[in-house]
C-alpha cells in the first residue's frame, strides 16, 4: 500500500510547481481542442487499457499488461492519433517540428501514467489542467512539447471515401460490357445496314 501512496504523494507536491516551471518556455500558435472531445477520446483510449488491467487482475495474463502499457505508451505515434483522437478528430502534433507526434513524443507524453500509485493523481491533475490551460496542454505535453489540436477523423476519412467512391462511379461508363459479349442492338444495325445497302 506504501508502495502505491508514497508515489502519489511525491507526484502531487511536485505536478503543480514542474507545470509552472516548464510553462515558462513554451508558447504555441495552435488554438486549444475541444475538451469534451478530449475527454470522450481518453474515456475510448482507455478501454483497451482497463481491459488489459482486468484480464491481469482475474486471470493473471502479464502479457496483457504489457499490451496495455505499450498501448498507453505509444497510443498517440501513429500519425499523431490514437483510437479515441482517430474517432474524435483530434491530433496530437510536435510543436518544435508542426508535425503529428511520433513514438517518442508519445512516450514522452504518457510515460507519467505508467508510475504506479502517481498515474491516479495524474488523471485527475492532468484533467484539471486541461480543463484550466489556456491551449489544453498538459504536464506530459509540455514534457514532450506537444499539443492536441483539432484534425482529421473517422467522419472526415469516411466523407473522403464516399467522395471518391461518387466520383468513381459517375466516370463509369454506362456503355461498357462485359468481355465476350456483343452489342447486340449495334450488331443489328449493321445487320440491317448492310442488307438494305445491297
Amino acid at each position: 500500500m506504501i508502495g502505491l501512496v508514497l508515489p502519489a504523494v511525491l507526484f502531487a507536491a511536485v505536478y503543480f510547481p514542474t507545470l509552472t516551471k516548464l510553462s515558462t518556455a513554451l508558447v504555441s500558435p495552435y488554438a486549444k481542442a475541444d475538451v469534451l472531445k478530449r475527454l470522450f477520446a481518453a474515456t475510448i483510449d482507455g478501454v483497451p487499457v482497463i481491459a488489459a488491467g482486468l484480464l491481469y487482475w482475474n486471470a493473471g495474463s502479464t502479457g496483457a499488461l504489457v499490451i496495455g502499457a505499450l498501448y498507453l505508451l505509444v497510443k498517440d505515434g501513429i500519425r499523431g492519433q490514437s483510437l479515441g483522437k482517430l474517432w474524435c478528430s483530434l491530433v496530437v502534433i510536435n510543436l518544435e517540428t508542426g508535425r503529428p507526434c511520433t513514438l517518442r513524443d508519445s512516450v514522452w507524453r504518457n510515460a507519467l501514467f505508467l508510475i504506479p500509485g502517481a498515474n491516479v493523481v495524474a488523471v485527475v491533475f492532468e484533467g484539471i489542467t486541461v480543463l484550466r490551460d489556456s491551449q489544453g496542454q498538459r504536464l506530459g505535453d509540455r514534457i514532450a512539447q506537444t499539443q492536441v489540436i483539432e484534425g482529421l477523423g473517422v467522419k472526415d476519412l469516411a466523407a473522403s471515401f464516399a467522395r471518391w467512391w461518387r466520383t468513381f462511379i459517375g466516370e463509369l461508363d454506362s456503355n461498357v460490357r462485359k468481355p465476350g459479349r456483343e452489342n447486340v442492338r449495334g450488331r443489328l444495325r449493321e445487320n440491317a445496314c448492310s442488307r438494305s445497302c445491297s
